[in-house]
């Protein structure tokens, strides 16, 4: 199963997720992130990855121009709302929801527009756009996964990660606060073990 360690903000972790066997790695630019890092910042770290790990970057209050030069070194963005332009390569743009029921989703025609669609936890008070510890809505994303190239996100963790595959059956499983030490700063282990969970189910 393809894992994506989110949440990167240094060089170690980056080889760390690589090095490990991990699909993607994710970079949040969103500012009021606790796992914020500078588009400069993660142009310097993915210069040093191999080419065969993609590339991601989280786009919350961006604009057409900011997603471009993104786009320049990363492989895919991850936005939490549509995407106005007609310009842009949809297929490079992952289009993450904070949905807990269908009549949350936008219509068919408009998710299939997009490369991937990543299934986070529902939004609640706090605002947050991911890395919070919350479960998604397993069941929805298991409808979702029938009809698109499901990444599924929220509350994973190398306990549950398994069981989480085994129900859903996603495209991929994306992971931030459940491999880390502290906000920003990933846990060998708990990335190491994450992978080996995923990596044993196909």
């Amino acid at each position: 199963m393809k894992a994506k360690i989110c949440g990167i903000t240094n060089l170690e972790d980056a080889l760390l997720a690589t090095n490990n066997g991990a699909w993607a790695i994710g970079f949040n630019f969103y500012k009021n992130s606790p796992r914020y890092v500078s588009i400069k910042k993660a142009k310097e770290i993915t210069s040093q990855l191999p080419m065969h790990i993609i590339k991601v970057g989280i786009l919350i209050d961006y604009s057409q121009d900011t997603m471009l030069d993104a786009l320049e070194f990363l492989d895919l963005v991850q936005i939490y709302k549509q995407s106005p332009s007609v310009f842009l390569d949809k297929k490079r743009i992952i289009l993450a929801l904070q949905a807990s029921s269908k009549d949350e989703l936008p219509t068919s025609s408009i998710l299939q527009e997009y490369g991937f669609i990543l299934l986070d936890a529902p939004k609640q008070q706090d605002g947050l756009f991911g890395g919070t510890g919350r479960l998604a809505n397993w069941d929805l994303a298991k409808e979702l996964a029938k009809n698109y190239k499901l990444i599924l996100a929220g509350g994973l963790n190398y306990s549950n990660v398994e069981e989480a595959i085994k129900q859903v059956q996603p495209f991929a499983v994306d992971v931030a606060s459940g491999v880390e030490a502290r906000p920003g700063i990933k846990n060998p282990a708990k990335i190491k073990e994450f992978l080996i969970r995923c990596k044993n189910i196909k």
